[in-house]
């Protein structure tokens, strides 16, 4: 029998532990998933689901459910991610730091026809442009475009979680865009 969220945040308030793993298993993947695309890599992102359900189950008991149970956890796993942005920029990196592939998919965003392999290797190479792209970002555009145009969330649901304005969140957004155009059109002269 399916029980409503309200109930299992009640009973995950009250300790009960079925209802709290219930919680983590509804979201673990939604939290992971944000931490790869806005940290680009699967360690970090497992740091961050970790992170992220800790706090989760130490503050659910002040949760007011003023919000969804979803929405208030996207903001703590984006807080938990954007805290690692931060310590990251402070970090300095080896020249000889191999970079490995993040998971990222652009497949909205680029869709490859598998036509033919030119198109395949082009497909590839501005996936690669965008990654570096998209790394080059000041944080507060990445995280919004991150969130509406890759993960695909609502303009509105990103403000709630960000805790800004409807028009800060387009504005982020739209020189999240612009900026990563003009970083593109820089990669291909």
């Amino acid at each position: 029998m399916e029980i409503s969220e309200q109930e299992l945040v009640r009973l995950a308030k009250n300790g009960d532990r079925s209802a709290q793993a219930k919680i983590v298993k509804d979201h673990e993947k939604m939290v992971y998933n944000l931490g790869l695309k806005l940290l680009g890599d699967e360690e970090k992102a497992e740091c961050v689901l970790q992170e992220t359900f800790l706090k989760v189950l130490q503050a659910l008991p002040k949760f007011q459910e003023k919000s969804q149970l979803a929405t208030w956890i996207y903001r703590i796993a984006t807080n938990q991610a954007l805290m690692r942005i931060r310590k990251k920029k402070t970090r300095h990196i080896s020249i000889d730091e191999d970079k490995d592939d993040d998971g990222r998919d652009y497949s909205a965003f680029v869709q490859s026809l598998d036509a033919d392999p030119l198109d395949n290797l082009l497909n590839l190479e501005l996936k690669e442009k965008m990654d570096r792209a998209i790394e080059q970002l000041p944080e507060n555009y990445k995280t919004v475009f991150v969130m509406k145009d890759i993960e695909g969330l609502a303009l509105k649901e990103i403000a709630e979680i960000l805790d800004l304005s409807l028009p800060a969140v387009k504005s982020n957004l739209h020189r999240a865009r612009v900026n990563l155009r003009n970083k593109l059109a820089d990669m291909w002269n």
